[in-house]
């Protein structure tokens, strides 16, 4: 019987929620997107929350590892398109239409660009991404494309050692003085590699249980993700002259891992509730939209006496424009078009399979 891990919903909404509250209330000022919203005492603590980023990327190893377990490449091909495009797409063209007509001297587009955000890959042709927080998405597509090879060539039964060989690989990087020049909004390694890496590892002792290799990757995991977060953070620390504490770093770290290490280790986790999936489902197109958006809405109608009140009011309309997101183009268009490209595949295989037997 299949499990829902109804607490990963609930992971990755929190995630979620944090990185946008750390641009609303971080990067909005200190990246100059809306100077009004200055909350200098609350950028304190809500520094730190764009640690969610990195959860985000333990949480996708862990969910598409899970997610391969049919082996077969060409499925994954599909419910990874069909989860991704259409919902970014959706909120391409919304950020896109607003930042058109109400964006302003600081935010523009041009069609090139649009074009190449498309794709999704559009780091690729020197086209910046149309809203900040895409930025994470051409590095999950690097992901998806080494675990699709994976599955193309067999590779899956050989994963303990491949994921072993990721961990130590990254880890070492980090020590070199490269990995603090690296381009870390469009490389993987060695700065995300490792997190991906961690989530299958979490994966596996969820699904194989422990055993001294597993254990070993486990404790591997934590320490790559303890030293990228302190070099991060000390990287931010440069890029906004400002001190983000190790100590809480890890701290963050700690609380994070050993929560989510439930999942992997326990049987039952009274985090695990239906209700969860309600907030799981607003994830993703709540991700898409939230950044520029906001931002601009901050510009638009923000004052020093109604800042505090905007921001709680654009949280809540994102999160209703999150759920119009899902309802009509995840539920109502990508499920058609998953069954409509499944459809498709049976029919290739089978015209495969009697041109094959025609052969014989």
């Amino acid at each position: 019987m299949n499990i829902r891990f109804y607490e990963i919903d609930l992971f990755r909404f929190l995630a979620a929620f944090g990185v946008m509250v750390f641009h609303y209330t971080y990067t909005a000022f200190m990246e100059g997107y809306a100077p009004i919203a200055n909350f200098e005492n609350f950028r304190e603590v809500s520094r730190y929350a764009y640690m969610g980023i990195n959860f985000f990327f333990i949480i996708s190893g862990f969910v598409i590892f899970m997610s391969v377990k049919d082996g077969s490449a060409k499925k994954f091909v599909i419910s990874r398109f069909v989860r991704l495009f259409p919902t970014y797409w959706a909120a391409l063209i919304l950020t896109s239409l607003i930042t058109v007509y109400w964006g302003g001297v600081g935010f523009s587009i041009t069609w090139p660009q649009f074009f190449a955000n498309t794709t999704m890959i559009n780091e690729a042709f020197n086209y910046k991404p149309i809203d900040g927080a895409y930025w994470t998405l051409f590095i999950e597509l690097k992901f998806y494309i080494f675990i699709w090879a994976l599955l193309l060539c067999g590779a899956l039964q050989y994963i303990q050692h491949i994921l072993a060989f990721t961990l130590i690989v990254s880890t070492a990087a980090l020590f070199f003085p490269w990995a603090e020049n690296v381009n870390m909004w469009t490389g993987i390694f060695p700065h995300w590699s490792g997190y991906f890496a961690s989530g299958c590892v979490l994966y596996l002792l969820r699904r194989d249980g422990i055993n001294l290799y597993r254990m070993g990757l486990y404790i591997l995991s934590f320490i790559y993700i303890i030293i990228q977060s302190v070099l991060f953070g000390s990287l931010m620390g440069k890029w906004f002259d400002i001190i983000f504490d190790s100590t809480t770093i890890i701290l963050i770290n700690l609380v994070f891992f050993a929560v989510f290490s439930l999942t992997a280790f326990c049987k039952d986790n009274h985090l695990r509730k239906r209700w969860c999936f309600y907030l799981g489902i607003l994830t993703y197109p709540l991700y898409l939209t939230h950044q520029h958006i906001g931002y601009i809405i901050f510009n638009q109608f923000g004052t020093e006496s109604n800042i505090v009140n905007l921001i709680v009011l654009t949280i809540l309309l994102m999160v209703v424009v999150a759920y119009l997101i899902h309802y009509f183009i995840e539920i109502k268009l990508s499920r058609s078009l998953s069954r409509w490209l499944t459809k498709r595949f049976l029919v290739i295989r089978k015209l495969d399979v009697r041109k094959k037997y025609q052969k014989v």
